[in-house]
């Protein structure tokens, strides 16, 4: 709660003064009473229900003053805003959901489920940030544009799985380019694309290497991660005799040359994953290494909340009058 002119509390001393002088006077004023020699005279007298409640009259009283103090003060409810200054980072991630990333090296999760957790932490880091999502397999398409709205990007993250495309393959040249035309327009300080697959582009109507060429001209920086275990990985297989089991595969036609390549034309980085860990720190050195510097201005709207301080000012004042010439007259 905050108060608008605060300076009217001074008042709060004046009436403890005040209330400590009625104190000692009331006090002074009994030793003038009447003594009888034997209380047990009165001691019998049974209060009546007006002589309990006359007290009250007092605390009212204190409670009017101290509310309309209160209410002098002007007390008001506070809601504070944050208004961001700079535009962050604008970044899209693409992701490869081709079968392949079911490759189960990245235990105790296969390669897109590991993928798909590390890529969700990263985007809950991002407040300030818009986060665009681009999937792709053997066709690229759009999954979330630019956006704000974290949670709605996380649960698109989550709900991505192998068979989203018709068409099985890796078309990175396709990821990249779709990736770009969600950034062409964006006039944030920072764009960049993080492209994670396991991989080489067999696919597409773009080669990986013009689409980053067309990413370098617009300003938008590429890291690929390549995911996967250079001793190869276990796959799930459906045998018609035995049924599902695992076979291990060697390690598929990961082109680490190319996403080099691509990463360090757009001042990009390259980076392998093996597993699970590897593949968390690498997205931790890219979140350190495009961290962008929030400038904020913090601004409070406040709205008045003293005439519900009137309100019941009024409501004890009638209460006042009600008990002084209604149900205490006699007394009074």
């Amino acid at each position: 709660m905050h108060f608008a002119t605060p300076i009217f509390f001074l008042l709060f001393p004046i009436l403890l003064i005040l209330m400590f002088f009625l104190y000692i006077k009331n006090k002074y004023n009994k030793k003038n009473l009447i003594n009888f020699s034997q209380y047990d005279v009165v001691n019998g007298i049974k209060k009546s229900r007006k002589m309990k409640i006359y007290p009250l009259l007092n605390i009212i009283n204190y409670l009017i003053l101290i509310i309309f103090i209160i209410a002098l003060a002007r007390p008001q409810i506070g809601e504070k805003t944050e208004d961001v200054l700079n535009q962050g980072t604008d970044i899209v991630i693409a992701l490869d959901i081709s079968s392949s990333m079911e490759a189960l090296d990245f235990e105790p999760i296969n390669r897109l489920e590991a993928a798909k957790k590390i890529a969700v932490d990263f985007v809950k880091t991002r407040t300030h940030d818009r986060i665009g999502l681009v999937l792709f397999s053997g066709l690229a398409f759009t999954q979330s544009p630019l956006t704000n709205d974290i949670n709605s990007v996380t649960k698109l993250l989550n709900s991505a799985t192998t068979n989203m495309s018709s068409v099985d393959g890796t078309a990175i040249g396709s990821a990249i380019v779709t990736a770009t035309n969600r950034l062409k327009d964006s006039e944030a300080k920072s764009k960049l694309i993080i492209l994670i697959t396991d991989g080489a582009n067999n696919i597409g109507e773009v080669d990986p290497i013009t689409a980053g060429e067309i990413a370098k001209s617009l300003g938008i920086k590429i890291y690929t991660i390549g995911a996967g275990d250079p001793e190869g990985a276990y796959y799930q297989v459906m045998d018609p005799v035995s049924g599902m089991k695992l076979v291990k595969v060697e390690e598929q036609d990961l082109d680490e040359n190319t996403l080099t390549a691509i990463a360090e034309m757009t001042g990009g980085q390259y980076f392998r994953a093996n597993n699970t860990k590897m593949l968390e720190s690498i997205i931790k050195e890219i979140d350190k290494l495009e961290k962008t510097e929030i400038q904020s201005l913090n601004f409070t709207s406040y709205e008045e909340i003293f005439d519900k301080f009137v309100w019941c000012l009024l409501c004890l004042l009638l209460l006042k009058i009600l008990l002084e010439n209604v149900f205490l007259r006699k007394l009074t």
